[in-house]
C-alpha cells in the first residue's frame, strides 16, 4: 500500500468508470486494533496527530489530483475519533484546503453515535457489524428481526444529523454464525465452518432492509480481491462473495 500503488489502482478503477472513495485504514499488526489505540500523554498525542494529518493529507492530495469522489478521513478510531475531537475537527478544515470533494468518516457499529463532528462531513460513514443473531444458519426472518430495532436507530439518528448513512464497510464471511460477533470468526481458517447459506441469508436481510431506505446513501463492501480468478470459490469461508452464490444477488443491487 505504498502510496503510487494507490494512485495506480485508482486510476484502474477511473478506467472502469467506477466512483472512488479513498479509505486509508490503518493496521496495528500484531498488536491490536486500531479502535484501541490510545496515548498516555499531551506530547504523545501531538506527535500522533502532526503524523496522521501528513498521512491524510498525502491522501487527500492524491484524491484531489485523480478527481476521487470520496475521501474517509479515518477508520474505526473508537478511543481517538472521540478523546480528540478537536484534532479531528480541525483535520477536516485541513483536508478541504487541499480537495474539494466529499468527505466521510468510517466510525465502528458501536461508535458512530459518540462522533461529535458528523456536522462537518458531508456522510456519516459506519462500518456495519452488527451483530444480528448468534445462530448458527439464521434465516432472514431472524435476521430481519434484529434489523427492525437498527434501522430505527439509523434513520433517526441520520434524521437527527441531517444527513445520509454510508455503510463505509459492510459484509459477511461464508461461515458458521456469519451474523454475529464477527471479530471473533476472523481467525478461522479460510476452508473451515464453510457456510454459503449463512453468507446469503445475512446479505439479503441486509439489502431487504437498508437499500431502499432515503435515509441510506449506498455501502462498501468488504472484501473484494483484485485478482478475481484466484478469489473466494465454494471452498473458501472468507468474506469475498467471489465466485460464491451471494455474489449474484449483490449484482442484483449494484448493477446500473
Amino acid at each position: 500500500e505504498k502510496m503510487d500503488g494507490i494512485e495506480n489502482m485508482v486510476k484502474q478503477a477511473k478506467k472502469e468508470n467506477l466512483n472512488v472513495m479513498l479509505k486509508p485504514h490503518v493496521w496495528v499488526m500484531g498488536q491490536g486494533w486500531c479502535g484501541d489505540y490510545d496515548l498516555k500523554t499531551e506530547e504523545d498525542w501531538k506527535i500522533w496527530e502532526g503524523n496522521y494529518k501528513d498521512y491524510i493529507i498525502a491522501y487527500a492530495k492524491i484524491a484531489a489530483r485523480n478527481k476521487v469522489e470520496m475521501l474517509c478521513i479515518g477508520t474505526e478510531y473508537k478511543i481517538a475519533a472521540t478523546k480528540r475531537a478537536d484534532f479531528w475537527s480541525q483535520l477536516i478544515d485541513d483536508v478541504r484546503k487541499v480537495y474539494k470533494g466529499k468527505l466521510i468518516y468510517a466510525a465502528n457499529w458501536d461508535n458512530f453515535q459518540n462522533i461529535i463532528f458528523w456536522n462537518k462531513l458531508d456522510y456519516i460513514g459506519i462500518d456495519a457489524y452488527f451483530p444480528l443473531s448468534n445462530t448458527r444458519d439464521a434465516d432472514k426472518k431472524e435476521l430481519n428481526q434484529s434489523w427492525e430495532k437498527i434501522t430505527k436507530g439509523l434513520e433517526a439518528f441520520s434524521t437527527n444529523q441531517k444527513k445520509q448513512i454510508i455503510f463505509t464497510e459492510f459484509g459477511y464471511k461464508s461461515v458458521h454464525f456469519s451474523a454475529w460477533n464477527q471479530w471473533e470468526i476472523e481467525n478461522i481458517k479460510r476452508d473451515q465452518n464453510i457456510n454459503m447459506t449463512a453468507q446469503q441469508n445475512a446479505y439479503a436481510s441486509l439489502f431487504h432492509n437498508v437499500w431502499n431506505q432515503t435515509w441510506f446513501g449506498g455501502g462498501f463492501i468488504w472484501k473484494w480481491y483484485p485478482e478475481d480468478i484466484k478469489s473466494g470459490g465454494l471452498t473458501n469461508s472468507d468474506y469475498t462473495p467471489q465466485h460464491k452464490p451471494v455474489e449474484k444477488l449483490i449484482k442484483e443491487y449494484y448493477q446500473p
